[in-house]
């Protein structure tokens, strides 16, 4: 297998955005998927993490992602979804897509 082919194989994808506002205030959930996770002829990615700090606390979270959602030119993202751990009384809930990259 080439570099190139290694690159594409073990790839991974960014991700930010903002967690739902509870017990009024929001978390930043910054991070990276880990190397793709074979499922058939596809993959999917896991997504291990902590919120950013915000009023006193942090949350974690752990979920997978869906399948590759292919996109044209060549590139895939992947949906994800995920309830955070419970922090001060309360949990947030966050849905994004992953960063897209060329497959």
């Amino acid at each position: 297998m080439s570099s190139d082919q290694d690159c594409q194989r073990y790839h991974v994808h960014e991700h930010t955005g903002l967690t739902t506002c509870n017990d009024g205030h929001c978390h930043i959930h910054p991070g990276v998927t880990n190397i793709p996770i074979q499922h058939g002829s596809s993959h999917y990615h896991e997504i291990v993490g902590a919120t950013t700090y915000q009023d006193g606390h942090y949350h974690v979270y752990r979920t997978n992602t869906g399948l590759a959602a292919p996109l044209p030119g060549g590139y895939h993202t992947h949906y994800a979804s995920f309830t955070t751990s419970i922090a001060d009384g309360h949990t947030h809930n966050a849905m994004l897509y992953v960063m897209a990259i060329k497959d």
